[in-house]
């Protein structure tokens, strides 16, 4: 009887454990993805660089991604966004939609939605931020999945684990800027 009741406390106390090494996982994740979140709409490139997974960059001639090589993609697309009176105005997020573990890492995805300022209005895009940690939760690196199915992200990322679920992708919304009314009765 006592070996019984010793074997419930143990299942007990490592269910209790999991949970709440689950939940700070959670909070790891969705703080950290802030503060990526925070750093792309204020274009400080250095701290998304901190939080960024750069496997997820375009690999160069010799198949290999450096920071200063990401650092100057960034700094290309910022520019071009900037050209063409692109601008991100907010990026919120959804659930987390999944945690798995997948060899020495874990696998995240979170529902995200951004909003960008456009020349003639906003989009509205709703996509899945990857999160990736090797330390058990700890510290995460993202991988913005916008404009990518799960089909591109596991060629972009081999290692990526069948079981990570994905935000329904939906087509950007255009909201257009209201026209400017011509209003005849402010003239004197």
């Amino acid at each position: 009887m006592n070996k019984i009741i010793a074997f419930l406390f143990l299942c007990i106390t490592f269910n209790s454990a999991v949970t709440a090494q689950y939940t700070q996982q959670i909070t790891n994740v969705r703080a950290q993805a802030r503060i990526f979140a925070d750093a792309t709409i204020k274009r400080d490139y250095n701290t998304v660089l901190k939080y960024t997974n750069i496997e997820g960059f375009p690999r160069g001639k010799l198949n290999v991604v450096t920071i200063p090589k990401a650092l100057k993609i960034l700094q290309t697309v910022d520019s071009q966004m900037i050209k063409n009176r692109m601008e991100i105005k907010s990026i919120n997020f959804g659930e987390v939609l999944c945690i798995v573990k997948e060899g020495f890492e874990l696998q995240c995805t979170i529902a995200q939605t951004t909003e960008t300022k456009m020349q003639f209005g906003r989009t509205i895009t709703k996509s899945t931020l990857l999160g990736i940690s090797t330390d058990n939760g700890v510290n995460w690196k993202f991988i913005d999945a916008t404009g990518r199915d799960s089909k591109e992200m596991r060629k972009l990322l081999p290692r990526l684990s069948s079981r990570v679920i994905f935000a329904n992708p939906e087509n950007p919304k255009l909201i257009p800027d209201p026209k400017p009314s011509n209003n005849s009765s402010l003239k004197k």
